[in-house]
């Protein structure tokens, strides 16, 4: 008798729910900011700031409890589905056309498309392998618009599946909770 299959996630699960959107990209890009973790850059900046450069011990605390159930939400999901988020949802410079056609998937591309390289384990020297090859496929997606993006299509269609999976494991995990962060 066969095993039964997992259930695959339907057309409604290809993109994140709104909260579960709004966690992620919180997580990867404001958390440390939004608990009191400034950098010394930002401090430079502070005649220039139109926001509080103060934090609240009750708003350190609040960011602090929400990091820490998003953490523990990531962690209960495969590491694979971790690393698949936090390369969708991470900011970085990737160049504009390859952002412009690819959005939030940008990353995990890239990410795909290095996944011959010889990997680092220094993270700086990652980011420059990821940021060669996206330069790479940038000029691949401007120089084949209109004819085909060739390899730019298969990896598209792996990171879109790929960030579906990812996006429904965190949605399981997390339930039907409200969004665990506050609206800035």
């Amino acid at each position: 008798m066969p095993q039964p299959t997992k259930p695959r996630p339907g057309v409604f699960a290809l993109r994140a729910r709104p909260a579960a959107d709004t966690e992620l990209e919180w997580f990867f890009n404001r958390a440390e900011g939004e608990m009191g973790m400034r950098s010394t850059y930002l401090l430079t900046l502070s005649r220039h700031r139109t926001y509080a450069l103060e934090l609240s011990p009750e708003d350190a605390a609040e960011a602090a409890h929400a990091y820490r159930q998003i953490r523990g939400w990531l962690l209960a999901i495969g590491d694979s589905d971790a690393g698949v988020l936090q390369c969708a949802y991470e900011t970085r410079g990737w160049p504009t056309p390859l952002f412009d056609e690819l959005g939030r998937l940008t990353g995990v591309v890239v990410r795909l498309a290095c996944a011959l390289d010889p990997w680092p384990p220094q993270r700086a020297q990652q980011q420059a392998i990821e940021q060669a090859r996206a330069e790479e496929l940038s000029a691949q997606c401007t120089t084949c618009r209109g004819f085909s993006f060739g390899p730019l299509v298969r990896l598209r269609r792996e990171a879109e599946r790929r960030f579906a999976l990812a996006s429904h494991a965190y949605a399981v995990v997390r339930g039907h909770r409200p969004c665990v962060v506050r609206a800035s």
